[in-house]
């Protein structure tokens, strides 16, 4: 794992390990090292301080200059984390295509009163306290957008001829000025399936389906955690909490990981909350054993209720159900969530930031048009930046690929060029990725700066070749060379 900072981007280093280029070789490299010379506040709490590396006077100087230095809570991405991240993406754009959901793109701005509204994140959230806000040249009121969720209510909104359902996915850049830590940051990438049109609750059981799936697929092991907004409330109403209160309750209970059951109970109390009802909320949220157990016994303590029908219903039907647990005290602090809410969490425990979480959301599009119609929806986000920290934690070589470089060409004398380039051309036009040395050195250095990068092919070219109408092949990973066509070279590479 390369330990991560906030603010702070991974330099690429050609790395000489100096294996000999003629025999076999040993294809163990380090893995590039972020700069560390970034203001102490920058760094994620929790990460692992590095000494700075080595650099000129001058760029040291520079670096005092504010305008070289990086906001607090983003971060660069080099080579290696670039590729690593692309994969991810490529990963959920798959699975989600794989379930029937179609690509849409909203801005990154959005209106104040759509994400203030009740029907949004809702003004008490923590969420919308962390918002960025600003204003346009009109005075406008603005926000760079803090989720997909919203936007996607207000273009079914403004898209009502649409046929339903509609199953969309969205992937992009978001924002919340809020703490940060390993796996949380001020700009991230979110990654978001949702439906609008299904009522019943196999759509939910199809959602904790796609969503093992997506960590199956990256090779993580995880708990998909799942609740429902109408349990809580029927556990609030249960402990006497008026329904005028239960909103503020659920984003008190929401901090539960965060600030521990006292601190949960102290702020139901600065919200008129007894005592006796405050507890009785922990207790009946903190409930233990399978999901069938605490389905029993919160149905024995609060009665029947619609929510435990639900949950049930989308467990049974998920497939690859083993990872799905029942939990009474997830909140999901959003005041739109109307029915089962989601949180999927790294099972080892070492990232215990959330890797995704959604849920229903049925009265948010018919309360923006304030036609008071139901629109069922139901979706679920996964973050990037908290699935790519968990890859790096669990898997040793998820940024050993540091290039996209298929084969490495190596002119050998300035009349052999032309040639290469055609070569280029025609091993591009075959789907490989082609780079060329440009600087005229010499073969032994350009097979290093190739090995260095992690490129396993390098083709070299001099008179010889062009008599022959042939290429010189070379696999870097085990010190072999071939002289061969284009065709057969291309052939060779792609097996």
């Amino acid at each position: 794992m390369v330990p991560r900072v906030a603010g702070s981007s991974p330099v690429l280093h050609p790395i000489n390990n100096k294996r000999s280029i003629k025999g076999g070789m040993s294809r163990k490299r380090e893995l590039p090292l972020g700069t560390r010379n970034l203001p102490r506040d920058s760094q994620v709490e929790g990460s692992p301080v590095l000494h700075p590396i080595k650099k000129k006077k001058s760029i040291i100087k520079n670096m005092k200059n504010e305008a070289l230095q990086m906001a607090k809570g983003v971060r660069d991405f080099g080579p290696a984390e670039k590729i690593a991240r692309d994969k991810i993406l490529e990963t959920l754009k798959k699975v989600f295509e794989s379930f029937g959901y179609n690509p849409i793109e909203t801005p990154t701005l959005e209106r104040y009163e759509l994400f203030a509204s009740k029907y949004g994140i809702g003004q008490e959230s923590d969420s919308m306290a962390e918002t960025f806000k600003l204003s346009d040249q009109g005075k406008r009121q603005l926000v760079l957008r803090t989720e997909f969720t919203v936007p996607f209510a207000r273009f079914v909104g403004m898209n009502q001829q649409m046929r339903y359902p509609f199953k969309r996915y969205q992937m992009g850049t978001v924002f919340r000025d809020g703490p940060i830590k390993l796996g949380r940051y001020r700009e991230f990438v979110q990654c978001d399936v949702d439906v609008v049109g299904i009522a019943n609750n196999l759509i939910d059981a199809e959602l904790l389906t796609l969503t093992a799936t997506v960590f199956k697929q990256l090779g993580l092991d995880v708990v998909i955690k799942i609740n429902n907004r109408k349990i809580l409330n029927g556990i609030l109403s249960s402990a006497a909490v008026p329904v005028d209160q239960q909103i503020s309750a659920i984003i008190s209970i929401d901090k539960l990981d965060k600030i521990g059951r006292e601190g949960v109970a102290a702020e139901l109390k600065e919200n008129g909350i007894s005592e006796q009802s405050a507890n009785r909320i922990l207790d009946l949220i903190s409930i233990s054993g399978n999901n069938e157990e605490i389905i029993a016994a919160l149905k024995s303590a609060i009665g029947e209720n619609e929510g435990l029908a639900e949950v049930k219903i989308a467990i049974e039907n998920a497939l690859d159900n083993e990872n799905i647990v029942f939990s009474p005290a997830l909140a999901r602090g959003l005041a739109y969530y109307t029915g089962n809410v989601f949180e999927v969490f790294l099972k080892n425990g070492k990232l215990t930031s959330a890797l995704g979480g959604g849920g229903r959301y049925d009265n948010m599009i018919g309360g923006f048009l304030g036609d008071e119609k139901v629109y069922p929806a139901i979706g679920i986000s996964f973050g990037l930046e908290t699935i790519f920290d968990a890859l790096q934690i669990t898997d040793e070589k998820f940024l050993n690929q540091t290039c996209v470089t298929d084969v490495y060409i190596v002119p050998i004398g300035e009349s052999s060029y032309k040639y290469c380039l055609e070569t280029a051309r025609t091993l591009r036009e075959s789907g490989l990725k082609v780079d060329i040395d440009m600087l005229a050195r010499k073969t032994g250095k350009c097979l290093e700066f190739a090995d260095s990068y992690g490129i396993r092919w390098v083709i070299m070219i001099g008179e010889d070749e062009i008599s022959a109408k042939k290429v010189t092949l070379k696999d870097l990973s085990i010190g072999e060379q071939y002289t061969l066509s284009v065709k057969d070279a291309i052939e060779k590479i792609q097996k």
